[in-house]
């Protein structure tokens, strides 16, 4: 019988064949400037009383604001408060796992809506909190993830905030021609491969149909022969198998997926005498054990790995080599901060859009005769236009402090946008979600809940920071941590309100060459 860190669940041994990637000897990285803990639009509306900078946030002479406008820009001091309620967008923000956090098998955790809804802005503190998701799970497009999310909590939620495990891999399709895809319902996972771009997408189920006798103890259903193709594996090589989701028959797929690793080429029916010729084999995640509805966790796709590697080595004598992503692979913590950054900067150009829709005219008739910007012709800034913020690929991903991320005014003011002060990541299982947020910035602040594999009472492997009882716990713990950090920095450089006269310098404005934003997909190594 298995038993380690989460009680009566099952988890890898510490030998494990999914251990062997070398992430617990990962040294997180460490932030070398400082971030700031005030809202991302009080930083915005602070970029008013700057010049252009080269990115770092120290050089940002802050003043905060309530609104988002030049005139309170220009005018406004920083009073002290005993509570920072005006509506804005946070600088931290969320990651959260799905199944076990948000989500248990077909039902949904009853916390879950009221936790999303507080990060819209429902709360308090009136604070909106950029947040994303990262699941090891899959199947189906995005889109379609996004659309049961949304129905599920009761609020919008796009595709552009959801990471599956196999999201990464769509970034393969310029390196494969032909590809194998395992996991999933019927032909779901094909669909969704197509949908990345990739040209010839092939599933188990087309095996079986070109030749039953691959697998001789499943016959297809109905069902199955309606989605499978006719094709000709003699004839047809695979350059790479993708396990997009969990499988829905171990033994076939399996017995195809070891066929084609020692095959020559990846030629259905033949065999290689090196045992090196065969496809690349791509796992979305390994995820040993998952969370449903029944009390005890179901093998994942992490089992599915052990068992191919245990073939294989039987076989071969070899060790079976992989590339993974999912959770807690660097490869997906790259590509999830760089959505998290894009995700943060299209929260906050929707928030500067709607305050300036709503103030542009009153402040233009509030401004001051005097005020420099309308004196000067020579940088006169159009306040009703909408300011945009441009995102760029860093110049180096080692550079934990620099998103690239870039804030542009038409009067050519450029701030870089700063990189989250805390991203909580929320997850239910130790191995991976835990894993994932301690090994690769210190910058992240990992919460373990105890609503999916985690069983309380138990040690985890994997230290969290802290552990709530579910995600709306996580939450609220979050806002109020965050609150007291940006209420402190808020009240170190505001004034007592009966010195509120004080007369701030005009903003000076230098000229610079527009960014040329790049393109905003998000990158992996592999």
């Amino acid at each position: 019988m298995m038993t380690d860190q989460i009680g009566n669940q099952a988890s890898p041994a510490s030998n494990s064949y999914l251990n062997n990637d070398g992430i617990d000897e990962l040294t997180p990285m460490t932030r070398r400037k400082r971030v700031s803990s005030l809202s991302l639009s009080d930083q915005w509306a602070g970029s008013l009383q700057m010049t252009p900078t080269t990115g770092s946030t120290g050089n940002l002479k802050r003043i905060g604001s309530s609104k988002l406008s030049i005139n309170n820009g220009l005018n406004a001091v920083r009073v002290k408060k005993t509570v920072i309620d005006h509506v804005r967008v946070a600088s931290y923000a969320f990651a959260f796992d799905i199944d076990g956090v948000i989500v248990k098998g077909p039902e949904t955790i009853p916390e879950a809506k009221e936790a999303l809804k507080l990060l819209n802005g429902a709360n308090e503190y009136n604070i909106k909190v950029p947040y994303i998701f990262v699941t090891n799970g899959g199947g189906r497009a995005e889109q379609a993830r996004a659309e049961e999310l949304s129905k599920r909590l009761d609020i919008e939620v796009t595709e552009d905030q959801v990471i599956q495990g196999h999201t990464p891999m769509r970034e393969l399709v310029s390196v494969y021609n032909n590809v194998l895809v395992i996991g999933g319902v019927g032909d779901a996972c094909r669909k969704v491969a197509e949908k990345y771009g990739f040209k010839n997408v092939f599933t188990p189920l087309d095996v079986m149909k070109w030749n039953p006798s691959v697998t001789p103890y499943h016959n297809l259903t109905e069902e199955e022969l309606a989605v499978a193709r006719d094709v000709d594996f003699s004839n047809t090589g695979i350059d790479a198998i993708l396990v997009f989701a969990d499988s829905r028959n171990w033994a076939a797929d399996q017995q195809i997926i070891l066929e084609l690793l020692l095959s020559k080429s990846g030629f259905m029916g033949t065999v290689s005498d090196s045992f090196e010729e065969g496809p690349a084999l791509y796992f979305a995640h390994s995820d040993f054990v998952w969370a449903t509805n029944y009390n005890l966790s179901r093998y994942g796709m992490g089992a599915l790995q052990v068992s191919i590697a245990a073939l294989y080595r039987e076989h071969t004598g070899k060790e079976l080599q992989v590339t993974r992503f999912g959770k807690p692979q660097r490869g997906t913590f790259k590509f999830a901060s760089k959505v998290l950054s894009q995700w943060r900067k299209d929260v906050l150009e929707e928030h500067v859009e709607e305050l300036t829709t709503e103030e542009g005219t009153s402040d233009m008739e509030e401004q001051s005769p005097g005020d420099p910007l309308l004196n000067d012709p020579s940088q006169n800034m159009n306040r009703n236009s909408k300011p945009t913020l441009l995102a760029t690929e860093s110049e180096s991903e080692s550079d934990s402090d620099n998103e690239g991320l870039t804030v542009e005014k038409l009067s050519k003011l450029t701030l870089d946008l700063p990189p989250a002060s805390t991203v909580y990541f929320v997850g239910d299982t130790p191995e991976s979600d835990i894993r994932f947020a301690n090994s690769h910035d210190e910058s992240w602040y990992s919460i373990l809940v105890k609503t999916g594999v985690y069983q309380e009472g138990s040690i985890p492997k994997y230290k969290p920071k802290h552990i709530c009882e579910n995600v709306l716990e996580a939450v609220k713990f979050a806002i109020e941590r965050e609150h007291s950090k940006e209420l402190e920095e808020w009240n170190n450089s505001a004034v007592d309100p009966d010195a509120a006269t004080t007369q701030l310098s005009p903003l000076t404005l230098v000229e610079e060459t527009k960014v040329v934003p790049k393109k905003h997909s998000a990158k992996f190594e592999m």
